[in-house]
């Protein structure tokens, strides 16, 4: 598992977890590792799909499937922060569920990026 990476699902999961929850682990982090990448690069949610292969290729990931590229432009798009309504922030949490970061900007400006990893039993 890479320094840069949050792991994937096998790593995290049971043995036995559904394929589907798995496949959400897995594009959550890599649209994670790729936006983080975009955001280093200046890029935003309307990236070409040249920017997303060329942000997978320097996290040392391959080229993103079309279900993961449109993960990574989610978590690219304008972040939630301290002064968003509470159904503002609602919204982009459960309507990210179950595959696509979220960002967030703190009070301090930092950027983070809200994870939506399964979890199982």
């Amino acid at each position: 598992m890479s320094s840069i990476s949050i792991g994937t699902a096998r790593h995290f999961h049971p043995r036995g977890t559904p394929g589907d929850v798995c496949r959400d682990h897995n594009r959550a982090a890599l649209a994670t590792v790729v936006a983080a990448e975009a955001r280093r690069r200046g890029y935003g949610p309307d990236l070409s799909d040249e920017q997303i292969d060329e942000c997978a290729a320097l996290a040392g990931r391959k080229a993103p499937s079309p279900t993961s590229r449109e993960a990574i432009r989610a978590a690219l798009g304008p972040p939630i922060t301290a002064d968003d309504t509470p159904e503002a922030v609602a919204a982009a949490v459960f309507g990210a569920l179950p595959s696509h970061p979220v960002r967030v900007v703190g009070r301090d400006g930092r950027e983070f990026f809200l994870v939506p990893l399964p979890v199982t039993a």
